[in-house]
């Protein structure tokens, strides 16, 4: 169960340093609430979603879900560390951007939770932690944001990214043993 709470971690790093940039933007407290919650709804189905296709998969074709594991974590950790996307200062907050945001940060709980069956946890557990890890990390980005911290901005990705290459290995270990 701690490697899902280290996953769900990672997960949220994408979430976190979006919620720093919209955090700069001095939102009222009610859109913070509706940003943490929207976040961590698209974790939380995103993840739902995937364990359910990852479950009909592995039902009509005999799939190594520990070597695709890998592979997602490996290229997670690619895509948070090398990615440019930014978001640009004059960003409008409405509830559809929202959306659309809180979608492209979950994608990668989506190719997680395809593989999620290898640490053999419970498809609801997995996507509850995701989301609570989502939702903090959103709610604190935003608070951050909110104080300033650019540092932390550039640096929340390569963080998550770090994580995914730590759990990659490890699981590399774990499948040569």
């Amino acid at each position: 169960m701690l490697s899902i709470f280290f996953i769900g971690i990672a997960l949220s790093m994408d979430a976190f340093s979006i919620a720093i940039s919209l955090g700069t933007m001095k939102l009222t407290k009610a859109k913070k609430l509706i940003t943490a919650l929207l976040f961590s709804f698209m974790h939380f189905s995103l993840t739902i979603l995937a364990l359910f296709i990852s479950e009909s998969l592995s039902q009509l074709f005999n799939i190594n879900f520990t070597i695709i594991l890998i592979l997602i974590f490996f290229y997670s950790g690619y895509v948070m560390i090398f990615n440019e996307n930014k978001i640009e200062e004059k960003f409008d907050y409405k509830i559809l951007n929202i959306i659309l945001l809180a979608f492209s940060v979950s994608v990668d709980s989506f190719s997680v939770g395809l593989v999620l069956k290898v640490y053999g946890n419970s498809i609801l557990s997995s996507a509850i932690i995701f989301s609570i890890c989502s939702f903090l990390a959103t709610y604190l980005g935003l608070f951050l944001g909110e104080c300033g911290a650019k540092y932390l901005k550039e640096k929340a990705p390569i963080l998550g990214g770090l994580i995914f290459w730590v759990f990659a290995f490890v699981n590399i270990l774990k499948y040569f043993q």
